[in-house]
């Protein structure tokens, strides 16, 4: 799995690198503009360079040849997961400090990190719908993801947070509330559990799969 995840690394390198000072350009911009998006937004730019990669495996056929190789699938499957989720947990640490040094409250930095584990983690369904309809059709792939999470993340933003924040004028007070606290945490886990459903899915697609 070590090589399948420094391959990963190595193809975007470059992008990583980029990516990690927009992220933490745009993290300390909201950390002032609306603390409760530093970790979201820092998590989904830093996952972009993963989006990449499975773009251009659509020309370069890379995971035609896993077969041949004298890896596992499972190690193929694992080096994305892993890169996935480190990139992941990099977003969430630049976003828990900036919201921890902008806000100086433990309750928006804990309702940031929520915010975005749950994006994230929406996010990597993208994996087993790449796995079982193809690379070829990855733009359709990242662009249906893309609307899922944007879906469930405007819900959660909109309906609940925005709504307890009119009501009180304030972020801190509005994630007091229990309706806000129990909807950030019911969006972090669906997260969490989304991500753990799409890398088991995953692994069963692609192991079945005819390269």
């Amino acid at each position: 799995m070590k090589g399948m995840l420094l391959s990963t690394y190595y193809a975007s390198k470059k992008a990583v690198y980029l990516y990690l000072v927009i992220a933490i350009i745009a993290s300390v911009i909201f950390g002032f503009l609306n603390p409760i998006m530093s970790s979201f937004l820092p998590m989904l730019i830093l996952i972009s360079p993963v989006t990449d990669t499975i773009k251009h495996e659509k020309h370069s056929k890379w995971m035609n040849y896993i077969s041949t190789l004298p890896v596992r699938r499972k190690d193929y499957i694992n080096g994305y997961f892993t890169y996935y989720m480190l990139l992941v947990v990099i977003g969430l640490l630049v976003g828990l400090i900036v919201t921890a040094i902008s806000t100086q409250s433990i309750k928006v930095a804990i309702a940031s990190v929520l915010l975005g584990l749950g994006g994230a983690g929406t996010y990597g369904i993208m994996f087993p719908l790449t796995f079982k309809f193809g690379a070829e059709n990855s733009n359709v792939i990242l662009i249906s993801s893309s609307i899922f999470v944007v879906a469930l993340f405007y819900v959660e933003f909109f309906v609940f947070i925005i709504k307890n924040m009119t009501s009180t004028g304030s972020i801190v007070e509005a994630i007091a509330q229990s309706s806000s606290i129990i909807s950030l945490i019911v969006y972090g886990l669906i997260g969490i559990l989304t991500i753990i459903f799409s890398y088991v899915s995953s692994l069963c697609i692609f192991k079945k799969q005819e390269l």
